[in-house]
């Protein structure tokens, strides 16, 4: 009699849990964005550059999720200048309209740093001070655990970071909108920020054009690199 009442409360569980399950996936929304820039020159001096980006984002009435990979491809004469992948993956939990816990994890693998490549997973807070089509505001903080490989000689640098991330966006016009983002991992041997600022020209109802602005730093880069690696880049975008 037992069994038979604990397997009726497990197929009521199950069933329960399978109906949830399907309205979060029915009620999901999908949107993403795709940008590419590309230009060519020879002559005197043959160069090519190439910068892709694309971003995912998939949310319900509780769980968000967003995932991009951006691309720098750059050569002169035949000689690679610039080759860099980066992959931010994150799934938060939302506990209200504001406020939200997530998981994220950022992988970065540039041939030119010095880094064979950087890894860094982090828990945090997250919380919308506003979050509509004209204005967006969005802060994050968090504890991470970061892993930088180096290139000289497959070292590893691991370390805890404290892991910010400030998102701004604002509609100046009916057709330009300004965007700055910042992201912060702060740790014992090594601090990155990185900061990406740019206008977005609307050309249609999907298409833009984005003129933007990349700063990266390293407080402590390895022996014989920059610190600070800056990006200028003119992209056409695709909203879906």
């Amino acid at each position: 009699m037992k069994k038979s009442v604990l397997a009726l409360a497990l197929c009521a569980v199950g069933m329960n849990s399978t109906e949830l399950l399907a309205e979060e996936t029915q009620g999901a929304v999908w949107s993403g964005s795709g940008q590419l820039g590309f230009s060519i020159t020879s002559g005197n001096s043959d160069t090519e550059n190439l910068s892709a980006g694309l971003s995912l984002k998939r949310e319900t009435e509780r769980w968000v999720s967003d995932m991009s990979l951006d691309i720098l491809r750059a050569s002169s004469d035949d000689i690679d200048t610039a080759e860099r992948y980066t992959v931010n993956t994150k799934t938060g939990y939302k506990f209200d309209d504001n406020d939200y816990g997530y998981y994220g994890t950022r992988y970065d693998q540039d041939k030119f740093s010095g880094f064979d490549y950087t890894m860094t997973t982090s828990v945090g807070w997250g919380h919308k001070f506003h979050d509509t089509e004209e204005l967006r505001l969005i802060t994050e903080i968090g504890l991470g655990y970061r892993t930088e490989a180096l290139d000289i000689d497959r070292t590893e640098n691991n370390g805890v970071v404290l892991a910010g991330k400030l998102d701004y966006m604002r509609q100046l016009t009916e057709t330009i909108k300004f965007e700055d983002v910042l992201v912060v991992e702060a740790g014992d041997d090594n601090s990155f920020v990185q900061n990406d600022l740019g206008f977005s020209f609307t050309v249609s109802e999907k298409f833009a054009v984005k003129l933007a602005h990349q700063i990266r730093h390293n407080t402590d880069a390895p022996f014989g690199k920059d610190s600070t690696d800056t990006l200028v880049s003119a992209n056409l975008v695709y909203d879906f």
